[in-house]
């Protein structure tokens, strides 16, 4: 969903595309849950939320490397 942004704020909508980024959102989701101070600074818990809810059920690489390198 490009283009939709990110929660309430404006920025573009950037999805889940490894296992590992997947990882590192859960992490956070479950800091913030427990009440802890965040290590991801610039999003909130409910855009964590709906970027784990999205990745849930695809089928992702472990890894992915930057396009052009």
């Amino acid at each position: 969903m490009p283009g939709k942004g990110c929660g309430k704020s404006k920025r573009a909508h950037t999805p889940i595309v490894s296992k590992a980024q997947r990882g590192m959102f859960g992490a956070e989701y479950a800091r913030r849950k427990a009440g802890k101070a965040p290590r991801m600074k610039g999003i909130t818990k409910s855009e964590l939320r709906g970027h784990l809810k999205e990745s849930k059920g695809k089928k992702l690489p472990k890894r992915t490397t930057r396009k052009g390198k």
